[in-house]
């Protein structure tokens, strides 16, 4: 088996990857019509899914897990698509269910990858039109296995935008729409509504959207897409609500209220204010689907049993070290206001880099730091540092890898201290494996 899955691994990789060039033609390299002929005639039956799809710029990949553990906790077993990776792709397609009252996560196997990846092969060896890239064929793996694993739900997470987005070929029973804001601007458009109007482009005629409060010129496009698909229009602070919210150091806890649905004092662990609007979408999301109004206290448990890697983790206690996937200013902005509220005596170390499709000098200065190291990672997509360096133009120690740059995060470091690392969920990643050698 270990031949196989590595030979599939090694056909997988063959495909093109948009997620390691750091530009390309938006409308010419993502082809809904291709992905719909792809699935024909590779013959999966992804409208046999029941699905919620969910877009956004922050936090959609935190509310697909707090709804796949939301929906396994009334007893189904829920298919959990989420992109990117940290170590292995069979991370992205996972099955979520209860077992003693406990959520358990599990990944695609290599055995089930290198037999769908294998017959998937044999199909396109044939094929002469043309072929999916990358993540086209992962989210072909992923419905694949959903329908043969004979998922209840799928919870499915879009990779870019929304429109032209491969997982965009699903019939969902909700489309959620968590916060947009500025990110991909070279691909999506320069400006809020052109960026909302990708995002939700995953709305669909008549079925139900779920959206965050957005700023002015989002709530108005997606506004206006909605109505023109004739899809009802639910908003957090106006047809749902999260209120009392209380953060302590170890979870945050807060009520939700949806119509009839009333539910307080819900704990969740994962650090952050905003960690509730990513929840209280996914409760919304549910409530919706499944017109669940009287499940309280099997939420209340299943939220406080979800943990979110790589979203302000602490990795290592000694020295204290902190991972956050953030590479936007929306991002940086929460990862800002998380230092301020868990850590406010600690002197920050931050280690940072990003890809260079990013803006650094408007992710940088919302974060509140007291030592820089800039660095890069290893991937096509990475800033050059000297190049990061420059554009910056603050006073920052520069080394031309992760492995050096903790080396002098961990000299300087005292019990007073915090190690950051984030700008990159390619170098969160890196940082994962690196720590444990360092």
């Amino acid at each position: 088996m270990a031949k196989g899955y590595s030979q599939a691994v090694q056909y997988l990789n063959s495909f093109l990857n948009l997620e390691k060039k750091a530009s390309y033609s938006y409308k010419e390299s993502l082809k809904l019509n291709r992905v719909y002929e792809l699935a024909e005639y590779l013959k999966i039956f992804y409208k046999d899914l029941k699905a919620i799809h969910i877009a956004g710029t922050k936090g959609k990949g935190s509310t697909a897990y707090f709804t796949a553990y939301l929906l396994a906790s009334l007893g189904y077993k829920v298919g959990l698509f989420t992109s990117p990776h940290f170590f292995s792709f069979r991370e992205r397609i996972k099955i979520v269910k209860a077992k003693d009252g406990k959520a358990e996560e599990k990944s695609i196997s290599k055995k089930s990858a290198t037999e769908i990846i294998e017959k998937f092969k044999n199909q396109l060896a044939i094929y002469n039109k043309e072929k999916p890239t990358y993540f086209e064929f992962i989210t072909f793996i992923g419905l694949e296995y959903f329908l043969n694993k004979k998922v209840d739900y799928a919870v499915v997470e879009v990779g870019l935008g929304g429109r032209l987005d491969s997982t965009n070929i699903i019939n969902p029973l909700a489309s959620v729409i968590t916060h947009i804001g500025y990110d991909h601007v070279d691909l999506l458009g320069s400006g809020l509504a052109a960026i909302a109007a990708e995002k939700a482009g995953i709305i669909k005629e008549k079925i139900p959207v779920i959206s965050s409060y957005q700023r002015l010129l989002a709530a108005k496009t997606i506004k206006k897409i909605a109505k023109k698909n004739k899809s009802g229009l639910f908003i957090l602070g106006k047809d749902f609500q999260t209120t009392d919210i209380e953060i302590s150091k170890n979870y945050t806890s807060f009520d939700f209220e949806f119509g009839k649905n009333k539910i307080k004092k819900i704990k969740i662990y994962p650090k952050g204010s905003y960690q509730v609007e990513n929840a209280g979408l996914a409760l919304a999301s549910v409530a919706i689907v499944k017109k669940e109004n009287k499940a309280g206290d099997l939420f209340k448990k299943a939220l406080s049993q979800c943990r979110l890697t790589g979203r302000f983790e602490v990795i290592s206690k000694n020295p204290l070290l902190v991972v956050d996937v953030a590479h936007n200013q929306s991002s940086a902005r929460a990862v800002s206001d998380n230092l301020k509220k868990y850590y406010p005596k600690k002197k920050i170390i931050l280690v940072f880099s990003c890809s260079s499709d990013k803006k650094p000098n408007q992710m940088l200065p919302l974060i509140n730091y007291d030592v820089l190291i800039l660095t890069q990672f290893n991937h096509p997509r990475s800033f050059d540092v000297f190049q990061l360096k420059k554009i910056l133009k603050r006073k920052a120690a520069v080394t031309e890898n992760l492995k050096d740059a903790l080396k002098i995060a961990k000299n300087l470091y005292t019990k007073q201290s915090l190690i950051l690392i984030c700008g990159s969920f390619f170098l969160t990643a890196e940082a994962k494996k690196e720590y444990v050698r360092t």
